[in-house]
């Protein structure tokens, strides 16, 4: 699993020995299937990056730290639909139930999830797989986010331009609510809705920097990192390296899924 790495001395000569370690954001997109009930998933490749963000945002997303990964790992191409959802509640692996506030359901993602829910789905797809799925660490989730790039977003660090569904991404009168999953256009990876639509839960505890411990206790904690952004919040908190502490417990219809699962 990533993880968070000791900061380095010397940002700007590290920046360039990672950002030449890291695979080039343009290249070729190698698809997943994890099993046929499984979300499609893409393939995202071995590197290194620089997570957090030191230029005047919140201190949550300090100090920068340097992570490598040494294998590849899959990662949901989108978030994890309804539809994809409900086959794990027919399944009586998922719990049911969940509201989608008249939305529509479908390629909708699926929403008002607590983080044991979101684990159970995971929990599911390995167990359908035959793989190790579990919820991406914050640090994965990350760097596919960024997807070989450095700005705020994988397109850069505007947020306009109809890319994301946030409230400030889509003009004066944004829509409210989440947009079916690949309504806009994927990172140099292949993945979608990275920035806004829903938040994601991510499988660490939080911790209010990047360099501060995690609990000694990881499977009790009781708040946990959401990534992403979503429709309701503005554009600020859909970068990469933003980040949120939400009760573990907590489902709203800001909060979804992706799943991550290890491959060789």
């Amino acid at each position: 699993m990533g993880g968070r790495a000791h900061q380095a001395p010397g940002a700007a000569v590290l920046a360039v020995a990672l950002l030449l370690a890291a695979p080039p954001a343009g290249a070729a997109v190698e698809e997943f299937s994890a099993c046929a009930d499984c979300p499609p998933m893409v393939v995202v490749p071995a590197g290194s990056f620089i997570m957090g963000d030191n230029k005047g945002h919140s201190a949550a997303e300090r100090p920068t730290v340097s992570i490598r990964f040494p294998r590849p790992f899959a990662l949901g191409r989108t978030e994890v639909t309804f539809d994809q959802w409900q086959l794990c509640v027919d399944a009586g692996a998922c719990r049911g139930g969940q509201d989608d506030h008249e939305w529509g359901r479908g390629k909708r993602p699926v929403i008002n999830v607590t983080w044991a829910d979101a684990r159970a789905y995971a929990a599911w797809i390995g167990k359908k797989s035959g793989l190790a799925c579990r919820l991406p660490s914050e640090s994965e989730w990350e760097y596919a986010a960024r997807a070989g790039t450095t700005t705020g977003f994988w397109w850069g660090d505007t947020p306009g331009g109809d890319k994301a569904n946030c409230r400030d991404c889509l003009g004066k009168e944004p829509p409210y609510g989440s947009k079916p999953v690949g309504s806009f256009a994927a990172n140099p990876w292949g993945l979608y809705d990275m920035n806004g639509n829903v938040w994601e839960w991510v499988e660490d505890c939080w911790t209010p920097d990047h360099v501060t411990p995690a609990p000694a206790d990881t499977a009790t904690c009781g708040e946990r990192v959401t990534k992403g952004g979503s429709w309701y919040y503005f554009s600020a908190m859909s970068r990469a390296s933003a980040r949120a502490k939400m009760d573990s417990r907590v489902w709203s219809y800001n909060i979804g899924i992706r799943v991550l699962c290890e491959i060789k």
